[in-house]
């Protein structure tokens, strides 16, 4: 019973079952099977905890931090500033523009209009000087034939016209169509020069030219140094005498005698008010120079060495002699000498004349 109990069961053998026989084919036709509809497939639904409403996306804002700096305060005044900067500066290369145009046209016309015809130089307006006639200077101006107011050469005319020795300079104006003004400027005399002769002067100009001499006429009764005084007071300059017979005056030429030099050197050395109180110079050599102040006193200075050192030697013996003095001698500084009158009755005297020692 125990082998029994562990044998399997043998399967049964299933008879088949009898199949019925086939029928034959029917000649009528199968029906055609319909197409099955697609299955629709229902919408899933989602879970009502995870549906949220529709929301629109906007751009994020940057947060940008508050700047209470004092530079940050100033930035917009800056920006401010340099864009009115930005501004004048247009207007001024604006106005540049305008301005160079306005000089290219005024150019042009000038070319054009500087040969015209039309401001041909016609007539010449001067008015006369002391010593310039409107002769003089229509014969030295020589305007050239064809010359306009707006071509002409001034400066070739001045040059020429300075060939008058009293001409020191000159200006033009032009008054249109035709006209040329010209005026001058006399040279001013520094000095009469009275030559040895004793009949004939110089003057001597301002920039040490020679400029043209003069006949020196004494009345009766007059000495030619009064008589060549008088003309010198009234062109206002001095007058020196007694130069030698080397000085040889050309009009227009420089002086260039020792004498003069040393005359001149005493004027420019002296202080102003001293030298407004000299009347004449007495000029025989460098180291014999002689000045008459206008009170009459005579003045011997020899060479033109320790000019303050005499002047203040004279102003002292002046101020000391209560007007008694009529020659200090200050040849030598250092050994000066004075002679006065004790009359009282002493008067200035013309300035010129002198007496020996």
């Amino acid at each position: 019973m125990a082998a029994d109990k562990n044998r399997r069961p043998t399967p049964r053998k299933r008879g088949k079952k009898a199949q019925a026989p086939r029928s034959a084919p029917s000649a009528a036709p199968r029906a055609s099977k319909l197409p099955k509809a697609p299955k629709q497939q229902k919408p899933k639904q989602q879970k009502a905890s995870k549906l949220r409403p529709s929301t629109v996306t906007r751009p994020r804002i940057p947060l940008v931090r508050r700047d209470d700096s004092p530079q940050a305060a100033t930035q917009p005044r800056e920006r401010r500033i340099r864009h009115q900067r930005a501004g004048t500066l247009r207007m001024v290369a604006i106005g540049a523009g305008a301005l160079l145009a306005l000089a290219l046209v005024a150019v042009v016309a000038l070319f054009v209009l500087r040969n015209s015809p039309v401001f041909a130089i016609t007539s010449i307006e001067f008015e006369p000087t002391e010593h310039v006639s409107a002769e003089d200077v229509q014969n030295l101006a020589a305007v050239p034939e064809g010359s306009t107011l707006l071509n002409v050469d001034t400066g070739a005319i001045e040059e020429s016209l300075r060939k008058n020795p009293w001409i020191a300079s000159a200006s033009f104006s032009r008054a249109f169509p035709n006209t040329l003004r010209i005026t001058v400027e006399e040279q001013r005399p520094a000095a009469l020069v009275l030559m040895s002769s004793g009949s004939i002067a110089w003057y001597l100009g301002e920039s040490g030219c020679w400029i043209e001499p003069t006949k020196v006429e004494a009345a009766e009764g007059q000495s030619v140094d009064d008589a060549a005084l008088a003309i010198a007071e009234g062109q206002g300059c001095l007058l020196v005498t007694d130069v030698p017979s080397t000085v040889d005056p050309v009009a227009g030429s420089e002086a260039t005698d020792e004498t003069l030099d040393a005359v001149r050197k005493f004027q420019e050395g002296f202080s102003e008010d001293f030298s407004s109180q000299v009347a004449c110079y007495s000029a025989p050599s460098v180291e014999n120079v002689s000045c008459v102040l206008k009170s009459g006193v005579e003045v011997a200075l020899g060479a033109p060495t320790d000019i303050s050192e005499k002047e203040e030697i004279v102003r002292g013996y002046l101020d000391q002699s209560d007007g008694h003095v009529v020659r200090i001698n200050v040849r030598v500084p250092s050994n000066p000498a004075y002679r006065e009158i004790d009359s009282p009755n002493v008067q200035p005297g013309e300035g010129v004349s002198t007496t020996g020692e």
